[in-house]
């Protein structure tokens, strides 16, 4: 499927970045956005979604297990972007919750007090959240018509296809004042011999900046309340591993080198943003 628009600022004029596992990556010219340009069509998209296998040269699986050690680093965002305020939060909606790792943060974090529910398109997370206890299925955004005080989207936008038309749908789930935690990647200012690789194209769609994920917001009638950047691993020893392993493989670029720089780049984004009144 040919993609030639930027969703973000409608410009045709963009310029080759990179190519993976068969896929095009290629850059907006007018706000810097990066996005696969022969992407797979829609129902191929929705149906990889849901089984957790992107096509390609090399097909990804991409379901992973439940990691209890996100929790502990979800609980930490909470932290840090509420300050132990969650005002009049009640209900929350994680959409795309994977193991349910977050939902397990948000009841942790409030005692109890916020009922949080998942939906999930990955059959094999679904089953693995609801193994844990948690209200996790899988409900068309659009048809939906509960609201909710929150909703997040962790981990999920990169893997959209069409990221504006889909933030508009959940503002519609929002209650008044109701508010956003979106995570992202802030990676497209990055040159291509510094950003992290593999991309996993095309389980990942696109790659934006603060810049271009905060202006989508505002223009959707959003005020953006804080945004907050981490690096992208953490120093333990299985990130080490793992970065290692890239600075030595082909075609991927490793983090590995800024360990002993003592300042890892900050490229995971959270941003939280709630509805005008």
């Amino acid at each position: 499927m040919k993609i030639s628009k930027c969703y973000s600022c409608s410009s045709e004029q963009h310029n080759f970045y990179a190519e993976e596992n068969g896929y095009s990556l290629v850059k907006c010219d007018v706000c810097g956005l990066l996005f696969v340009e022969n992407r797979p069509d829609d129902n191929e998209i929705v149906e990889a979604i849901k089984q957790g296998k992107h096509p390609g040269v090399k097909e990804l699986d991409v379901t992973g297990r439940y990691n209890p050690l996100k929790i502990s680093n979800y609980i930490k965002v909470l932290e840090e972007l509420y300050n132990k305020d969650l005002g009049g939060i009640k209900t929350w909606l994680d959409i795309g919750c994977g193991h349910g790792e977050f939902i397990m943060a948000i009841q942790k974090y409030s005692h109890g007090r916020i009922s949080a529910r998942g939906s999930e398109p990955n059959v094999h997370k679904q089953e693995s959240a609801r193994e844990r206890g948690l209200d996790v299925g899988f409900f068309d955004i659009e048809s939906h018509e509960e609201k909710y005080d929150a909703i997040s989207l962790l981990n999920v936008y990169s893997h959209l296809p069409d990221p504006p038309m889909f933030l508009e749908l959940l503002k519609k789930l929002l209650k008044p004042g109701g508010e956003l935690i979106l995570q992202t990647g802030d990676a497209a200012d990055l040159s291509v011999k510094d950003i992290p690789k593999p991309f996993l194209l095309p389980g990942h769609l696109s790659f934006a900046s603060e810049k271009i994920v905060t202006g989508i917001l505002e223009r959707l009638g959003f005020d953006i309340i804080k945004v907050n950047k981490y690096p992208l691993l953490d120093k333990n020893f299985k990130s080490f591993a793992v970065e290692l392993a890239k600075a030595i493989l082909p075609n991927h670029v490793s983090l590995f080198k800024y360990y002993f720089k003592g300042k890892m780049p900050q490229i995971d984004m959270y941003i939280r943003a709630r509805i005008k009144s």
